[in-house]
């Protein structure tokens, strides 16, 4: 077995890690790093946190990682310093495998699912683990390129599935075949429906978090307001927590152009107010009444009640930690450190000398309503995907995928369960194997369970109801656009740019738009949204 890992290469310190990777690495990022280079500069104030992250991925206490050449997808070692034994080669079968995640803890659980599987199967495996910000432009850089070629099998969150199989990435035929053996039913019916393409599912889903608005529980009781779950609440809550004397920004969330999570948060947003990016027939919605109305509230949000300077989930966590925000909207990634059981981090507000007097403080909503006439209750679900790669060997692969759902799918939620609502509930003979098993999981330091600590009413909140059919575009079969969007940032760029104070609401949805067109080939239904006035007669 050969681990090999991908530093987290950030803006600003691309070159360096160019220098230490093998040539067919190297060129790809190579040409990533020119891009951002010619990327125009936003005016940015300074930054609360040093580096974003992937929504729920906080980082590790050790930024160092080891860099090792990236395989082949036939799992073939590429040219490297030293020249290895031919005899050393491995003759059994091999699969290629790369998982969004860097930690040592997933490290070890990889490692150890790894050496089961091979044990078992025969079968050799060749492992990269990815920084998230990174994977998507290697999948598309290993799609046309002649030296970076696409691994057997992957792991991504949902908003890729659909455009990576339509663009022949993904072999929904494949995946198909291996939910078909273990059993539909056993899979969460909604997390398949997502990514149907063409009456297939582009990936085979295996976890998924919803996404949390956490708020002082006790600070709300002292001042007499209702729980954060409408956008009037929000902005009441917000008006009497701030406290800029004191440095108490209420609300806090990222809003970094580089993150994910920037796109994720606006989208809650947008969604709990009824604006849809886009309708069944194709025609984009972004310049609706509710799509206006939901930046406008964005904009009025983070610019009256949050912190200055771009913010990430990491600054938002230590915002929470210290006292100094009321509310965050985040991953459940954030609740061991809230209940003080993540060494990275520890809470340090007036009061939290008491042991878990923050957890026990704090209160969760998942569904925000927002204030339209077609405002809902609307939650936002992410989902992590297994998908087998068009050019993949085939039979060791669904080997590794059946794996993955059996013998190693308690393993992979392991690791950090309070983002790992499993989207496979349990199997034909027992229904709820692994959901049963997901609630006594320990999280975080101390091996607690999630119920044990914030109480069995959360841990059911996030193990139900996580999948969100009415998440931008699935519905009105437009998942290819959604990629594009998720893989070129276009709202978290549009969105910092909006609180950066380029636009306002009304302008930043005319930029959106057209920047929407642009993704969209051959786009039917273009209107200008800036029409010449026409002259008075």
């Amino acid at each position: 077995m050969r681990i090999r890992e991908l530093e987290n290469c950030k803006s600003g310190k691309l070159e360096r890690c160019i220098v230490s990777l093998p040539l067919a690495l190297a060129l790809p990022l190579f040409a990533l790093a020119l891009l951002a280079a010619c990327v125009p500069n936003l005016a940015e104030p300074p930054r609360l946190d040093e580096s974003p992250v992937e929504p729920g991925a906080l980082p590790d206490a050790t930024t160092e990682a080891l860099l090792l050449p990236a395989p082949t997808a036939t799992g073939e070692p590429m040219a490297s310093d030293i020249a290895p034994d031919a005899q050393q080669q491995p003759v059994n079968p091999t699969v290629t495998l790369w998982v969004n995640k860097t930690s040592a803890q997933y490290d070890a659980a990889l490692r150890e699912m790894i050496d089961d599987f091979s044990a078992a199967q025969n079968v050799h495996v060749e492992l990269v683990t990815i920084a998230p910000d990174l994977l998507p432009d290697l999948v598309r850089q290993a799609a046309v390129s002649n030296t970076l070629q696409l691994p057997d099998v992957l792991i991504f969150p949902l908003e890729y599935a659909v455009g990576w199989a339509e663009r022949g990435i993904l072999d929904p035929s494949a995946a198909q075949a291996v939910i078909d053996e273990l059993g539909p039913d056993t899979f969460n019916q909604q997390a398949l429906d997502l990514v149907s393409v063409d009456g297939q599912a582009a990936a085979i889903p295996s976890d998924g978090w919803q996404q949390l608005l956490l708020y002082r529980s006790d600070w709300f009781e002292e001042r007499g307001l209702q729980p954060p779950t409408t956008f009037e609440r929000v902005l009441t809550a917000a008006e009497v927590i701030s406290d800029r004397v004191n440095l108490v920004y209420s609300y806090n969330m990222p809003t970094e152009s580089s993150l994910r999570a920037t796109t994720l948060a606006f989208e809650h947003v947008a969604i709990a107010n009824g604006c849809q990016l886009i309708d069944a027939n194709g025609e984009l919605q972004i310049l609706s009444p509710a799509c206006r109305d939901s930046l406008a509230f964005y904009r009025f949000l983070c610019n009256t009640y949050c912190p200055p300077g771009v913010q990430t989930e990491v600054s938002a966590l230590n915002a929470y930690l210290s006292g100094r925000t009321g509310m965050i909207l985040a991953s459940p990634g954030v609740l061991p450190a809230i209940a003080g059981l993540d060494p990275r981090y520890s809470p340090s507000c007036p009061d939290c000398e008491t042991p878990g007097y923050l957890s026990e403080n704090t209160a969760v909503v998942t569904a925000l309503t927002g204030r339209g006439p077609n405002a809902s209750p609307q939650n936002l679900g992410e989902i992590s995907y297994l998908g087998i790669t068009a050019g993949a060997d085939q039979q060791a692969a669904a080997a590794f995928a059946r794996y993955w759902f059996e013998e190693g799918y308690l393993t992979w939620l392991g690791v950090e369960p309070e983002r790992k609502a499993p989207m496979r509930p349990g199997t034909q003979e027992d229904p709820q194997r692994f959901m049963d098993a997901w609630y006594e999981l320990p999280f975080g330091a101390g091996g607690a369970t999630i119920g044990e600590v914030f109480g069995p009413e959360l841990a059911e909140t996030l193990a139900r109801d996580v999948v969100n059919p009415n998440r931008w575009g699935y519905i009105q079969g437009q998942g290819e656009l959604i990629t594009s969007i998720y893989e070129e940032l276009t709202f978290s760029i549009l969105l910092q740019e909006l609180l950066s104070g380029y636009y306002d609401s009304d302008r930043a949805a005319i930029e959106g738009y057209k920047r929407l067109v642009d993704l969209i080939p051959n786009y039917q239904y273009y209107v200008d949204p800036e029409p010449t006035p026409t002259p008075e007669n």
